[in-house]
């Protein structure tokens, strides 16, 4: 005699969905579920890709505080000071890697906003937005309440975004002096 398995059936109307393990959805991620192509089906897409991505969803930080904290990200990412996760191919020569103007650019920014910001915030905007970790961990580090951790964050952030509304009317105030010649004439 054979021995009949038991299927579980998903219930009527509710077609297949890919949404990931279980243990994904423990940690505080926002996960919508999307349609596919295919008809009826559905996948998981993840909306909260950094953890600075969640506090903005739960209304903790302000879209300015959001944009200044993600210019600062993007300006670090695009300095190549991240350590690199991939090998390289080709000779390397000497042990410091070369960088390009931008990349150098792009660091004498970053350290100019945490400069700007000042040595006790620079820690908890280096904690969050560039190594992705919670804020309430770094006030825990730092020997504080972990409920002071999003405070002192939204500060730090709140710095950050008048460096950065400082630096742009600055860039708008530059006049070229090609212009200043020309209104000379």
């Amino acid at each position: 005699m054979r021995k009949h398995r038991s299927t579980k059936r998903a219930p009527a109307g509710a077609g297949p969905a890919d949404t990931g393990p279980k243990e994904r959805h423990q940690h505080g991620d926002v996960i919508e579920l999307e349609e596919t192509m295919q008809a009826g089906l559905r996948r998981a897409r993840n909306r909260t890709q950094a953890i600075i991505d969640r506090y903005l969803l739960r209304r903790q930080i302000s879209e300015r505080q959001f944009d200044a904290g993600t210019k600062l990200y993007r300006q670090w990412r695009a300095s190549g000071t991240q350590v690199s996760v991939t090998g390289r191919y080709g000779p390397r020569l000497g042990h410091s890697p070369e960088r390009s103007e931008y990349q150098i650019d792009m660091r004498r920014r970053v350290d100019a906003a945490l400069r700007d910001v000042g040595s006790q915030l620079s820690a908890v905007l280096i904690h969050v937005c560039l190594c992705d970790l919670p804020a309430r961990e770094w006030a825990i580090g730092a020997g504080g309440a972990p409920q002071a951790g999003i405070v002192v964050l939204r500060l730090a952030l709140d710095a950050l975004a008048h460096h950065y509304e400082k630096s742009k009317r600055i860039a708008r105030s530059v006049v070229d002096p090609r212009e200043v010649a020309a209104l000379e004439k």
